[in-house]
């Protein structure tokens, strides 16, 4: 009886879909004022996250098992941060938000496609980080962001790495 439980064929995880889906929060639609984020960004970053995801597709299984599970990944945000105030005549505000990758995931069962579970992600600079970039001189002229592509980047792989842990211990 116990040995069919310690026996258990351990589940063959596959990728399924990748997509992008961009949130649309006040902290979005500041930095799309301020130059923003662009769909060519959106397209590079789902790239790099089909690339760091070690797993086979699904449209590749040949003879599906019992235990097979397929997981899509959606990208649903990010954010490069910034520093602005919101000016409210004779007084500010001021408004910060750090640099922001945030990925969710739902796990299912290849043959039923059934969910077994949903897991999201969020990865963030830490605030040491960012106040050293954000009080630079080349962020504080207005020559770059608080974040380049290749922090996006790695946020993006620490991000995809907590997923895929995530996903292996819950399959």
């Amino acid at each position: 009886m116990f040995s069919k439980l310690l026996k258990r064929e351990p589940a063959r995880l596959f990728l399924g879909a990748v997509s992008v889906a961009t949130g649309r929060n006040l902290a979005h639609h500041l930095e799309r004022l301020s130059g923003g984020t662009s769909p060519a960004l959106d397209r590079a970053l789902l790239a790099e996250l089909a690339e760091w995801l070690p797993f086979p597709t699904a449209a590749t299984v040949e003879a599906p098992q019992a235990t097979d599970m397929v997981f899509d990944v959606v990208l649903q945000g990010h954010r490069f941060g910034s520093a602005t105030d919101l000016s409210l005549g004779t007084g500010g505000l001021p408004m910060y938000w750090r640099p922001k990758i945030r990925l969710a995931a739902r796990l299912y069962h290849l043959q039923s496609n059934k969910t077994k579970t949903i897991f999201h992600v969020t990865q963030k600079m830490p605030w040491s980080v960012y106040l050293n970039r954000a009080l630079s001189w080349r962020v504080l002229v207005g020559l770059e962001r608080p974040a380049r592509r290749s922090d996006m980047e790695a946020l993006l792989r620490q991000a995809s790495e907590q997923l895929v842990t995530r996903l292996r211990d819950a399959a």
